[in-house]
């Protein structure tokens, strides 16, 4: 792996778990939510690959039997990266985050396909940034009627019992009360 930034490799090493770096040459061209990117199954394989190394974590910690994005085939799924604020490398930047996002989810009852984030992970050391708080108003914005979508791990319900306390999350989720789920 090359970096075009010197300070890069000693920054990613003091770093416990990996957050993927991306150079911006090689996010040139990416569609952007703000300082976040959105990986579509068209973004070069290295973008994907970064969303890949993510979503194995999120694997990790959780203990689901599957990685929820894999680099060689992603579906239709996007997934917004999102940039640590905590670590700054000049010519590009560290990923501490990721939204799976399916654009078009089927779902029983519904008259068309609606948008649902699937899994979100943040690296432990930015996990009290508001990262995802503030990100997600874009988010909504880029794909309107985005939804949470489960199982929920116990920090996945907090986010989103937050969003929905803050206004930024529908309050039924499908049909059920979201301050009823466990």
């Amino acid at each position: 792996m090359s970096f075009t930034d010197r300070e890069a490799p000693a920054i990613i090493a003091r770093t416990t778990i990996k957050m993927p770096y991306l150079s911006e040459r090689t996010v040139a061209g990416l569609q952007r939510l703000g300082s976040a990117l959105i990986v579509t199954p068209r973004s070069r394989h290295t973008v994907r690959r970064a969303a890949e190394q993510l979503a194995q974590q999120f694997r990790r910690e959780t203990r689901y039997d599957f990685t929820p994005y894999t680099a060689s085939a992603p579906d239709d799924q996007h997934v917004v990266l999102i940039p640590t604020r905590r670590f700054m490398v000049a010519d590009g930047a560290l990923y501490a985050g990721a939204i799976g996002v399916e654009p078009t989810a089927d779902y029983h009852g519904f008259p068309g396909p609606v948008p649902r984030a699937t899994w979100v992970y943040l690296h432990p050391y930015v996990r009290r940034d508001n990262l995802i708080d503030d990100l997600w108003p874009a988010v909504t914005a880029h794909w309107p009627g985005l939804t949470l979508a489960g199982p929920f791990t116990t920090a996945g319900l907090a986010l989103l019992r937050r969003l929905v306390h803050t206004g930024l999350h529908p309050a039924q989720l499908h049909g059920i009360d979201v301050e009823t789920l466990d």
